[in-house]
C-alpha cells in the first residue's frame, strides 16, 4: 500500500513538472537535425543533444550557421567567438568572454537583439533543466538496520533526475523511490522515498563514474524481531512498523553508459557509507543496476 502511495506521489510530481521542448527539424549543409529553438530574434539560437555532447546554431535572416568550438592558431579567441563577432558586427558587443555553454550563447544572443530591435522581448525565461526518468533493481543487506545473518534480500526503485546540462553539467538532483522486500530468513521491509545530489567526478561522451550523496530519506519499514529464550529457541514474535524521517549523509558510486541518444544504462554501488548513521557492523552489499531515459 505504502508503495502504491509513493508511486502515485512520484508520477504527480512528475506531471507537474516535466516540459518538455518543442523540436524543429532542419536540413543544414545536408544533414537533418532536430533543433531546439532557444532564442528568437534578428538572431536566433538553435541546439540539440548527442549524448553529452551539444552542438550549437544560429540563424540571422535566411543563413544558418554551427559554432565551432575549435582553438585558432595564434589567436586568442575561440572560433564560435569569431564567427558571432562576424555576425554582430553592426553592434558594438564584445565577444570575448562568451562561453560555448548554452547560458552563455543565449545571453550574448539576447543582448545583441535588444540592441538591434527597438521592441525586442527578451528570451530569458526558456527553462534549461532536463529531465530524465529511470528504473533499477539489485540486492541489498541493508546494512543499517539489524540484521544479524546479514542476509541479502532484492531491491526494486524508480527515480527522477533533474540537471542542467549547460550551466552545471556534471551536477543533479533526484528523488528515489526505492523498495526493500523481506526474505524467509529476515523479514524486514521497506518503501523509501529520498532526496539525493549527485556529482560526476568523470564526465565523458556516453559515460560517466558519479557520486551519490543521499541528503533526506523519508521511509515506511516493518520488521519481525525473534525473542530467544534460555533454552536458545524461539519464544515470541515482536512486530515492530511505522514510518521515519532521516538525513543520513550517505555515499555510493556510480557509472553510466549512453546506449542510445537518451537511453543509459547504469551500474550503482550504494551506501557504502553514511556520516549520520550506524551500521550494523557487516560490509555495505548494496548493487543495483537499471535504465534511465532523458525526457
Amino acid at each position: 500500500m505504502m508503495l502504491k502511495k509513493c508511486c502515485s506521489i512520484l508520477s504527480f510530481f512528475l506531471l507537474c513538472t516535466t516540459n518538455l521542448a518543442a523540436q524543429e527539424i532542419f536540413i543544414i549543409e545536408g544533414d537533418t537535425l532536430a533543433l531546439r529553438k532557444e532564442v528568437q530574434g534578428t538572431i536566433s539560437l538553435y541546439w540539440n543533444q548527442q549524448g553529452n555532447s551539444y552542438r550549437y546554431f544560429v540563424q540571422k535572416k535566411d543563413h544558418f550557421l554551427e559554432l565551432k568550438n575549435e582553438e585558432i592558431e595564434g589567436g586568442e579567441k575561440k572560433k564560435f567567438q569569431v564567427q558571432l563577432e562576424k555576425l554582430t558586427a553592426d553592434a558594438n558587443i564584445s565577444t570575448r568572454d562568451v562561453k560555448f555553454l548554452l547560458y552563455s550563447l543565449k545571453h550574448f544572443t539576447n543582448l545583441y537583439n535588444s540592441a538591434v530591435e527597438e521592441n525586442y522581448v527578451y528570451n530569458a525565461s526558456t527553462s534549461n533543466i532536463r529531465h530524465r526518468i529511470g528504473f533499477f533493481t539489485g540486492f541489498s543487506n541493508n546494512i543499517y538496520t539489524r540484521n544479524p545473518e546479514n542476509i541479502i534480500a532484492p531491491v526494486v526503485g524508480l527515480e527522477y533526475e533533474l540537471y542542467d546540462p549547460n550551466l552545471a553539467p556534471r551536477h543533479s538532483a533526484f528523488l528515489q523511490l526505492r523498495q526493500s522486500f523481506d526474505r524467509q530468513e529476515y523479514m524486514y521491509s521497506s518503501t523509501q522515498l529520498s532526496i539525493n545530489y549527485r556529482f560526476k567526478l568523470l564526465y565523458e561522451n556516453n559515460f560517466d563514474i558519479y557520486i551519490d550523496t543521499e541528503l533526506v530519506n523519508f521511509y515506511y519499514s516493518e520488521d519481525e524481531i525473534y525473542l530467544i529464550n534460555d533454552q536458545g529457541e524461539i519464544d515470541s514474535v515482536k512486530k515492530e512498523s511505522g514510518f521515519d524521517l532521516t538525513a543520513p549523509l550517505s555515499f555510493g558510486i556510480g557509472a553510466g553508459f549512453g546506449i542510445t541518444e537518451s537511453g543509459i544504462i547504469t551500474v550503482s554501488y550504494n551506501d557504502v557509507v553514511a556520516i549520520f548513521l550506524d551500521n550494523n557492523g557487516a560490509f555495505p552489499l548494496d548493487f543495483t543496476v537499471g535504465y534511465k531515459l532523458s525526457l
